[in-house]
Order: C-alpha cells, then sequence, then structure tokens
C-alpha cells in the first residue's frame, strides 16, 4: 500500500465520521471517556511505586561490606584464571545498603485505592511485613591486573566482569597493573 492510498482511506473515514452526528456523539464520547481514564488513574505517581528507605545501621554496613568484599575475591579469582591475566586486584563500589520494600493491601472497594501497609503483631508489638529485600546496587568496578595492556586479554576480562556481575561494560574500568 502506497501513501497517497492510505492518505485516501483516512480521508474518507473522517469524512463519515463528520458526515454522521451518532458517529461524532460516539467520538466524542470515547474522547471524554478516555480523558476521565487519564485523570483518575493518577498519572503513574502510584503509592504502590514508593518504597521506604530503611536508616542504615551498623550491623547492616558490615554486613554488606562484608558480601562486597567476598564478592570482590571471587571475582579477583575468576579472573585470574583467565589466559593471559596474572596478578588480579578488585574493587566494587555499590550505591548506599540494602532497601527494604514492605507488603501493602490494596482495598478497591470504593472509587479510589486504597493502599495500607501490612502489619503483623508480635506480641505487644507490631512492624511491618516486609515483602522484598533489594541488595546495594553495583554503581561500578575497577580492575587492575597484569596482562591488561594486551587488548585481548582486557576483552576478555571485560566479559568475565559483565557476565559475573550482570552489569554494562561502562560501569567497568579495566587497567594494567605496574
Amino acid at each position: 500500500m502506497d501513501f497517497d492510498r492510505i492518505k485516501e482511506r483516512i480521508t474518507g473515514l473522517i469524512n463519515r465520521l463528520t458526515g454522521s452526528k451518532r458517529a461524532m456523539t460516539i467520538a466524542a464520547a470515547l474522547g471524554l471517556l478516555g480523558m476521565l481514564m487519564i485523570l483518575f488513574s493518577g498519572g503513574g505517581d502510584n503509592e504502590r511505586d514508593k518504597e521506604i528507605q530503611v536508616p542504615a545501621d551498623t550491623d547492616t554496613d558490615e554486613r554488606w561490606a562484608d558480601y562486597r568484599h567476598r564478592e570482590e575475591e571471587e571475582l579477583a579469582s575468576i579472573l585470574a584464571a583467565i589466559d593471559g591475566v596474572g596478578k588480579v586486584r578488585v574493587m566494587i563500589t555499590v550505591s548506599g545498603s540494602e532497601e527494604y520494600v514492605y507488603a501493602e493491601s490494596i482495598d478497591t472497594a470504593e472509587e479510589k485505592e486504597e493502599h495500607e501497609y501490612v502489619i503483623l503483631k508480635k506480641g505487644s508489638e507490631e512492624e511491618a511485613l516486609v515483602q522484598t529485600v533489594k541488595a546495594p546496587v553495583i554503581k561500578g568496578v575497577v580492575v587492575v591486573c597484569e596482562g591488561a595492556d594486551s587488548d585481548r586479554v582486557k576483552e576478555r576480562v571485560y566479559r568475565a566482569v559483565t557476565a559475573a556481575l550482570s552489569i554494562p561494560t561502562t560501569l567497568i574500568y579495566v587497567a594494567p597493573m605496574e
């Protein structure tokens, strides 16, 4: 189908719609209904999309520092096994600490949805039900290794880090060791 034929079909459709009073009324009603749906949808700023950031405590920070250290050691041992890579040092940078996402109950009985956190009672104490705990996001990885002055070795290191940590190469820097 060429452009002129498509243009003729659209023009014909518009002429039929504007020629019939009933069709114009239906089109106007559908347009108004669409606008009302957009207006009452909340524009994507739903309460369920919001997460609560729990203040960091010492135990959590230490636990994530240990986690990061273990990841660095494991990645270094994997990279050292690559042909052409000698000694390796790895540094992983993460953002913040873990985040807790709390479970919510949604009441849709009335016109507007109401979101409330699910609260568990343990004796006289109450606490919110944790739905998921998100690990800190990896912001960058630095790899310093022997053999990184070779493009072939450097490419292998980039691919290994990308596969191991599921991060893009833009977050990785590989440099040769002195």
